[in-house]
């Protein structure tokens, strides 16, 4: 894993702050966001839901994303959403504060 070493004396990495750490960009891809969520409500919205797109698309009911595809993501979220036209533009990863696990944020363009 690589980590980025800011010069900014205030910057949470990974590896300076793990359970406390600030976002950073895992993915980049084209296109302007006018959607995004949180790895973690997926679940809560509807886990049957999640578990079974997630056997689908990624073989594993996992809530981990670090290591799904960007193409794979934006299959599942397709699913999930009911938008079939949805075009993935950002995989972030956040600490959730109140845990210290790490969630994902995903933008995406909803499409037409």
């Amino acid at each position: 894993m690589m980590y980025f070493i800011s010069s900014d004396p205030n910057h949470k990495s990974k590896l300076t702050n793990p359970y406390d750490y600030d976002p950073f960009t895992v993915w980049l891809g084209a296109g302007t966001p006018d959607g995004g969520l949180y790895t973690d409500r997926l679940y809560r919205w509807d886990s049957a839901k999640h578990n079974e797109l997630c056997l689908k698309h990624f073989g594993n009911i996992g809530q981990y994303w670090d290591n799904r595809s960007p193409a794979k993501i934006q299959d599942f979220l397709r699913d999930y959403l009911d938008k079939p036209n949805l075009v993935l533009c950002e995989v972030q990863e956040h600490c959730n504060v109140s845990s210290g696990y790490p969630v994902w944020y995903l933008s995406y363009q909803e499409g037409k």
